[in-house]
């Protein structure tokens, strides 16, 4: 439980600045892949895990004939979307729930369509899958996005630097990995893309620095120096900290019990 609050807590902290969850600058990217599958798949209940960015929630329903039910840890996230869209005519059509993920407050069969953006990273990855497939139709599918490791990164570098800042992180998967991760919890991977996004380490580091006052900037800007080669051959690092950070987005089906 008290894990549950801390990872409450950073959500409501990031909904406020908007950069770790859902941000801006991946939403054109993320909003052309989802459309494109709700075209394709025409899905009737569509359930997202985790609120994340508003503009999205409101974007689905204005332009799909469909139910969205939203699964949000945080009551306080919830109420602040209830404030800010109580007038809108969009939200006939959008259930909240006050919900865990690892314990998902969804019926089983329940859902055509599951969305999970960038929670993944933070909660307890195995049990919330399990979670998310006993709440989708046989061949339902979920569609994931979320931050992943190069390949070539086999030792994580990129991982440790990120539980170094941010004390809730648990695993980015190497991108293969990710595939085979999800397909062994009975999906079956149908398509997916490979995008990059740029990145600044130090800005990084000061965002965490303010939410966990800890580590101090000299432990987690040794660790990269002392990675500089592998941060540069990885991720394309420059002199100023930035890199460019991989994000996978793709989708999957339930598979059928034979």
């Amino acid at each position: 439980m008290k894990r549950l609050q801390e990872i409450i807590e950073f959500i409501e902290s990031d909904r406020a600045k908007g950069y770790y969850l859902e941000p801006d600058s991946r939403y054109a990217k993320i909003r052309e892949r989802l459309f494109n599958v709700i075209d394709t798949y025409k899905p009737k209940v569509i359930v997202k895990a985790g609120l994340g960015n508003e503009k999205l929630l409101i974007d689905i329903v204005e332009n799909h004939d469909i139910t969205l039910v939203v699964v949000e840890p945080s009551w306080s996230v919830l109420m602040g979307f209830l404030r800010n869209f109580s007038e809108d005519n969009a939200m006939e059509r959008i259930r909240l729930i006050n919900g865990d993920f690892q314990e998902f407050p969804v019926d089983y069969y329940a859902a055509d369509l599951l969305i999970c953006l960038d929670y993944l990273s933070f909660f307890d990855s195995s049990k919330s899958l399990d979670e998310f497939k006993r709440a989708l139709q046989f061949e339902g599918i979920l569609f994931f996005s979320g931050v992943v490791l190069v390949n070539e990164d086999i030792e994580g570098i990129y991982d440790d630097f990120k539980r170094i800042i941010f004390p809730l992180h648990n695993d980015y998967y190497l991108e293969d990995d990710l595939k085979t991760f999800i397909e062994l919890k009975d999906f079956t991977f149908l398509k997916g893309m490979m995008t990059h996004f740029e990145k600044n380490l130090q800005s990084e580091i000061e965002y965490f620095f303010n939410i966990f006052n800890a580590p101090p900037a000299e432990e987690a800007l040794g660790f990269i120096e002392n990675n500089r080669e592998d941060f540069i051959r990885f991720y394309s690092m420059d002199e100023n900290l930035n890199i460019k950070e991989p994000y996978f987005i793709g989708y999957f089906s339930r598979n059928r019990i034979e």
